[in-house]
C-alpha cells in the first residue's frame, strides 16, 4: 500500500521522501520504480484534469526552453525555466521525441543524439551512427519511444535518398547499445515533412506521409513487432485537404487537417490503429498555416504550437490568447512531456 501511494506523488514530494528513512531512499531510488511512476503518469495524462506532473519542452534557434501545462493555464506570468547551461551550450536543438519523461533531441552541430530528463536534469550522449554523411546524400527523420515487450527505449531514423522514394530505416536500442536495420519500410511511401520527428502513440511512431497510391497516409512503426503499416485517416478528411500534422493530445494520436483553405480541423483516433474510431474534436476557422494542438483542459482551451509559438484557443467563445509568454515566442518543436525520475544513465 505504501509503494502504491508512493508512485502517484509527484517528483517533488518523491525526492524529499528520500529523507524520510533508508528503506524509502532505496525503493524511490529503484529503476524499476521509476519506470512504474512514470507509466502510471503516462496512463492518466488522457483522463485527469490535472496539469502538474506535465511540462513543455520547445526550442529556438539556440535555445532549449521549458515550462509547466499548469502555468500556461493558471498563471498570468508563465514561469519559464532556460537550460542551456545544463546542457552543451549555444546550438541548433531539434526535440526529437519524449517519452517517460525522457527528452531525446537531436544536435545539429555534433550530428549526434541525446537523451536528457529536464526534472532530474540528468543527460547522456547515444552512440554515433554515422546517418547524417558530410555530402548530405540522405535527409533524415528521427522519433524516440518505448518497446513494452523488450523494456527497451528506441529511437527510429528513417533515411531518405535525394530526389528518390526509396526509405530506409535504422533503430538504435538503447538496452542493446546498438544500432540495427530494418528494410521493410513500404515502398512507394514517403514522410510529408522531413522536419516533423514521429509520434509516439502506444508502443508506436508515426508520421503523416504520402504515397504512390494516396496523397497522405499515416506510416506507423510498432516498435514491439519491428514492423511499418499504414493507417487510414478520417474518411471525411480525405478531401480538400492540402497537408496534414499528427500530434500527441493527451495519449490520443491527433491530426490536423487544413481544409479547404478555410480551417484547421483536429481530428483525434480514441482507439489507436481502428480508422473507425477518428472522431472530429473542433474546427478552427481562418487557420490555414502549421497548427499542432499540445493539450486540451477540460473546459475545452486547446494550446497550441505555431511556427512562431505558443498559444491557447477557447473553443467556447473562439478567442486566442498569443503569445501565451513573450519568453516562449519564436519557439518550435514544442512538445509536452511527463516530469518523472527516469534516468538515462539507467537505461
Amino acid at each position: 500500500m505504501m509503494e502504491e501511494i508512493l508512485l502517484r506523488l509527484p517528483v517533488k514530494s518523491l525526492t524529499r521522501f528520500k529523507c524520510v528513512c533508508s528503506s524509502w531512499r532505496s525503493l524511490i531510488s529503484e529503476t524499476l520504480f521509476s519506470l512504474k511512476h512514470a507509466l502510471i503518469l503516462e496512463a492518466l495524462k488522457a483522463t485527469t484534469s490535472k496539469k502538474s506532473p506535465y511540462g513543455v519542452i520547445t526550442t529556438s534557434r539556440y535555445h532549449l526552453k521549458s515550462c509547466c501545462v499548469n502555468s500556461l493555464y493558471n498563471e498570468s506570468t508563465v514561469n519559464v525555466f532556460e537550460h542551456d547551461g545544463e546542457l552543451l551550450g549555444r546550438d541548433y536543438y531539434q526535440v526529437v521525441g519524449t517519452c517517460h519523461g525522457l527528452v531525446c533531441f537531436h544536435v545539429d552541430y555534433e550530428k549526434s543524439l541525446y537523451l536528457w530528463n529536464p526534472t532530474i536534469k540528468v543527460q547522456q550522449r547515444l552512440p554515433g551512427s554515422d546517418l547524417e554523411t558530410s555530402d548530405d546524400e540522405f535527409v533524415v527523420t528521427y522519433g524516440f519511444g518505448y518497446d513494452e515487450s523488450e523494456d527497451d527505449y528506441k529511437v527510429v531514423a528513417l533515411l531518405q535518398k535525394r530526389h528518390q522514394m526509396k526509405t530506409e530505416a535504422k533503430i538504435y536500442s538503447t538496452r542493446q547499445k546498438l544500432w540495427s536495420s530494418n528494410t521493410c519500410f513500404p515502398s512507394g511511401v514517403v514522410v510529408a515533412d522531413k522536419s516533423r520527428s514521429g509520434v509516439y502513440i502506444n508502443g508506436t511512431l508515426n508520421w503523416a506521409a504520402t504515397s504512390s497510391s494516396s496523397p497522405w497516409t499515416i506510416i506507423s512503426y510498432d516498435m514491439s513487432r519491428d514492423e511499418f503499416k499504414q493507417l487510414p485517416g478520417p474518411v471525411y478528411c480525405s478531401r480538400g485537404c492540402f497537408t496534414m500534422t499528427l500530434g500527441d493530445l493527451r495519449g490520443c494520436l491527433s491530426m490536423v487537417c487544413y481544409c479547404k483553405g478555410a480551417n484547421a480541423d483536429i481530428w483525434v483516433m480514441k482507439e489507436f490503429g481502428e480508422g473507425e474510431s477518428w472522431s472530429k474534436l473542433l474546427s478552427i476557422p481562418g487557420l490555414t498555416d502549421f497548427v499542432r494542438p499540445l493539450w486540451i483542459s477540460d473546459g475545452l482551451v486547446v494550446l497550441l504550437e505555431f511556427r512562431s509559438g505558443l498559444a491557447l484557443y477557447n473553443c467556447a467563445n473562439g478567442g486566442f490568447q498569443y503569445p501565451v509568454s513573450d519568453s516562449l515566442s519564436g519557439c518550435r518543436d514544442a512538445k509536452v512531456y511527463v516530469k518523472t525520475m527516469v534516468s538515462p544513465n539507467d537505461l
